[in-house]
C-alpha cells in the first residue's frame, strides 16, 4: 500500500502533485492577507522558502543549494534562512495554509498557485500569497486526443479531462480553440471541460472513454496517456507557437502579503537575491541538471519509495534534456498572469479578488531599476 501511494504522487506530479499595487494601498486585505481582523505581526528572524520537488524544479532554489545566496545576503538584514521541498498539493498546501511554520515565499508551479488562490480545491487554498516574480519557464503541457478527433474544429460538442482544476491551463486551452470560433463552456462555448482531482483518474477515465481528449502536463505522464488508447495522439503543445511566449511560466515565486505589508525591504533583499541566483542559475546550468536529480531522487528514498521504475526514467540523460528545455528567469510574464486571472473572474472561481491578490510587482520593478534592469510590464 505504501509503494501504491507513493507511485501515485508520482504520475500525480507536481499538480496533483501540482502594473499591479502595492499592496500596502489595499485597505481590504488584513496583514494576514485574509478578510477580517488583522492580527498582530512579528517580525521574521527565520525566513522560510518552500519549493516543490520535480522536474525542472526552482533553479533558483537548486543553485541555492552549494551557493548560499540567500544565506549571505539576507543575514545584511540579520535574518537566518531554511529551505524546505516537499511535492503533492496535499502537502504543499496545508504547508502554505498553515499559521504555524507557513513559509514566507514559495517556488510554486503556475498552475498550483493560479488554482491555490481560488481556494475552490478540496486540497487546501488561501489568500495569504501573491504573486512577485518568475523563476522558470518551459513548455510542458499538452493536448492528446482520441484518433477520431482529427482537427480543434472536432472537438466541438465534445469533453476534456483536465486533472486538479488547473484553471491556468483551460485559460489557455480556451484561447487556443478560440482560432477556430470554439470555446469551453465556461467561456460560453460548447466545449466541456471535466475536472478530476488527480492525474491518475484524468487517465482512468480517457482510457474508459469519457473524455475525447486530455490536457495533461509532463513528459512523464505523456506515455502512460497515449498507452491509455491506442492511437491516441499528441495534438499540440498548449503554447502552439509561442501563443503565450516562446515558453509559458512553469513557476513562480509566491510571497506572503503579511510580509510585503510589514517588511518591505525584506522583500526587495528577497527579490534582489532572487535576480543574483537567477544570473547565476543561467551561468552555471550545467551544474543544475545534476543538482535536480539528487533532490528528485532523495525525496523518493526518503520516502522509502520503490526506486526501481522511478530510476528508469530519471536518468542523468533525461534531466540534461528537461533542462535544455528550460528558461530560467525572474520575469513573471505579465501578460499570460493577467490573462489567467482574467479567466478565473469570468469563470467566477476569484469572487472578491482584485489583480493585486494574484500578482504584485512593484517592488520587483523598484529593485531592477535600482540594478540598472529592464522593468517586468
Amino acid at each position: 500500500m505504501t509503494v501504491f501511494v507513493l507511485m501515485l504522487s508520482l504520475v500525480a506530479g507536481c499538480g496533483g502533485e501540482q502594473g499591479a499595487k502595492d499592496s500596502r494601498s489595499n485597505a481590504s486585505v488584513s496583514e494576514n492577507g485574509e478578510s477580517g481582523s488583522p492580527k498582530p505581526y512579528v517580525k521574521k528572524d527565520m525566513v522560510r522558502f518552500a519549493y516543490i520537488v520535480m522536474p525542472q524544479a526552482a533553479p533558483q532554489a537548486l543553485i541555492n543549494r552549494e551557493a548560499k545566496i540567500f544565506e549571505n545576503q539576507l543575514q545584511k538584514l540579520g535574518k537566518k534562512v531554511e529551505f524546505v521541498s516537499t511535492r503533492s498539493l496535499d502537502k504543499i498546501w496545508p504547508m502554505m495554509d498553515g499559521e504555524k511554520n507557513a513559509p514566507d515565499f514559495v517556488y510554486i508551479p503556475t498552475a498550483n498557485f493560479a488554482t491555490y488562490i481560488t481556494e475552490t480545491s478540496r486540497f487546501g487554498g488561501s489568500n495569504k500569497y501573491t504573486i512577485i516574480a518568475g523563476s522558470i519557464n518551459t513548455n510542458t503541457t499538452v493536448l492528446i486526443t482520441r484518433p477520431e478527433i482529427k482537427s480543434l474544429k472536432d472537438l466541438d460538442g465534445k469533453k476534456v479531462g483536465l486533472a486538479n482544476q488547473r484553471y491556468s491551463d483551460e485559460y489557455q486551452f480556451n484561447e487556443i480553440l478560440s482560432t477556430v470560433g470554439l470555446a469551453t463552456t465556461s467561456a460560453g462555448g460548447s466545449v466541456e471541460v471535466v475536472y478530476d482531482d488527480i492525474v491518475m483518474k484524468e487517465l482512468e477515465n480517457f482510457a474508459a472513454g469519457k473524455y475525447d481528449a486530455i490536457i495533461i502536463y509532463d513528459p512523464m505522464n505523456f506515455e502512460t496517456a497515449l498507452s491509455k488508447v491506442p492511437g491516441s495522439k499528441i495534438m499540440m503543445s498548449l503554447n502552439p507557437d509561442g501563443m503565450f511566449g516562446e515558453k509559458q511560466p512553469r513557476s513562480w515565486l509566491v510571497a506572503r502579503k503579511d510580509i510585503i505589508k510589514n517588511e518591505p525591504e525584506l522583500v526587495k533583499e528577497v527579490l534582489k537575491t532572487h535576480i543574483m541566483a537567477t544570473d547565476k542559475a543561467q551561468e552555471e546550468i550545467a551544474k543544475i541538471p545534476a543538482i535536480n536529480r539528487e533532490v528528485f531522487l532523495n525525496y523518493f528514498e526518503e520516502m522509502s519509495a520503490d526506486m526501481t521504475d522511478i530510476l528508469k526514467v530519471h536518468t542523468p540523460e533525461f534531466y540534461e534534456q528537461k533542462w535544455q528545455e528550460a528558461e530560467i528567469t525572474y520575469d513573471p510574464n505579465m501578460d499570460f498572469v493577467t490573462g489567467v486571472f482574467e479567466f478565473m473572474d469570468k469563470k467566477g472561481v476569484v469572487e472578491g479578488k482584485t489583480l493585486d491578490d494574484f500578482v504584485q510587482i512593484d517592488f520587483l520593478n523598484e529593485v531592477l531599476k535600482e540594478m540598472g534592469r529592464e522593468t517586468s510590464e
